[in-house]
């Protein structure tokens, strides 16, 4: 399970004990961090903690300021500024050069339950969603707390909040502080989880589906016999569904925009019929296991059964998976579950040594990469 699912059931759970706690997330970067705008920790009373904000060094740190929170029922806003020379903040063991802000709301058990609602609508929402949070204010009577919360479009915003949305999205996991009337208001940029369409239930499907659901992602594993058959015990957390005619995948799975497909059943006519029922959606991303050869030979017998789209070869992963050298279904599985990732991020999955660009620079879907190698 993803860290921000974690924290949302956490959210949950302590709502549901009637339990109040803290929740410290990161509301603005400016230069390096080791996780970007809306990486999150939540404090309970006891000291105890779900998720991180940085790579373990500023934890310990939050955890004292989350006790004065939870005392004093007021949200904090703490700066951990590393561009300085500062021994108090070098002390702290951060090997970031950045400012780094992050905004500790103190949450009663009906506030907990609202925010996992909030935060799990949007990551199960269709389309990527903003999140605007106030992490300053005049404290005039019109403006609403630090703390407080919506997603864009929803019908409580505070007047002139639409009016970033768009360099919302163009700031991605950077975020954007910008003033909205009386308050700074924080904007984050919420993707939906991944959602993964695994087509074929062998023992190699197996790693492929543990490694996904381990990153939250919504997985669902197609056959084409009864659930039953397929032995729904190995694959913990995806749901299972019957598709007898592969052809007809698409009534019997959502395939939407963000949704990625992995074909390998093995069985040279069904993958070509489910790549077949591919051809008219919009999907992200589809992966077909075996040699490039075998991919070539199911788009050319495609074509001779009608025009295959120009998007989709663009779109089609054959060989699946990104060059790590690996063998055994294991490597194969961790291959394939980040050349996805990589994919539906818009990155190429090289490594980060080769980057110029900021780590957490946003970046749209890339639908116009050519075949796996």
């Amino acid at each position: 399970m993803s860290t921000l699912l974690q924290i949302v059931d956490a959210l949950s759970r302590a709502a549901a004990a009637g339990e109040s706690v803290v929740l410290a997330t990161v509301v603005r970067v400016v230069g390096s961090s080791y996780g970007g705008v809306g990486a999150r920790m939540l404090v309970r009373v006891d000291g105890t903690t779900v998720g991180l904000v940085s790579g373990g060094c500023l934890e310990s740190d939050l955890a004292l300021h989350a006790r004065r929170v939870h005392a004093s029922g007021r949200a904090e806003l703490v700066a951990y500024d590393t561009r300085a020379d500062d021994d108090a903040v070098w002390g702290l063991g951060l090997g970031c050069n950045g400012l780094i802000e992050i905004l500790l709301q103190p949450l009663v058990p009906a506030a907990a339950q609202a925010t996992a609602t909030l935060l799990r609508r949007a990551l199960h929402a269709d389309e990527p969603r903003i999140l605007a949070t106030v992490v300053r204010t005049d404290d005039s009577a019109e403006a609403p707390p630090v703390g407080w919360q919506t997603l864009l479009g929803d019908d409580a915003t505070l007047p002139g909040l639409e009016a970033h949305a768009d360099a919302a999205r163009d700031a991605g996991r950077r975020g954007l502080v910008a003033t909205v009337g009386a308050c700074d208001v924080a904007f984050e940029l919420v993707r939906p989880v991944t959602r993964l369409v695994v087509c074929g239930s062998g023992p190699d499907a197996v790693p492929v589906v543990r490694l996904a659901t381990q990153l939250g992602w919504d997985v669902t594993v197609v056959d084409h016999r009864p659930v039953a058959h397929a032995h729904p015990e190995r694959f913990s957390g995806a749901a299972l569904v019957e598709c007898a005619d592969a052809s007809r995948l698409g009534a019997s799975v959502a395939l939407t925009a963000r949704t990625a497909v992995v074909v390998m059943s093995h069985h040279f006519g069904r993958d070509t019929a489910y790549v077949g029922a591919l051809l008219s959606t919009d999907v992200a991303y589809v992966g077909v296991l075996g040699p490039r050869s075998r991919s070539d030979r199911m788009l050319a017998e495609l074509a001779t059964r009608g025009r295959v789209p120009d998007t989709m070869g663009a779109r089609l992963y054959g060989p699946i998976g990104l060059d790590l050298g690996g063998d055994g279904p294991e490597a194969i599985a961790l291959a394939i579950v980040s050349e996805v990732a990589a994919v539906t991020a818009g990155r190429t999955g090289g490594s980060l040594r080769d980057r110029t660009a900021p780590l957490h620079a946003s970046a749209a879907p890339a639908r116009s990469a050519p075949h796996g190698a």
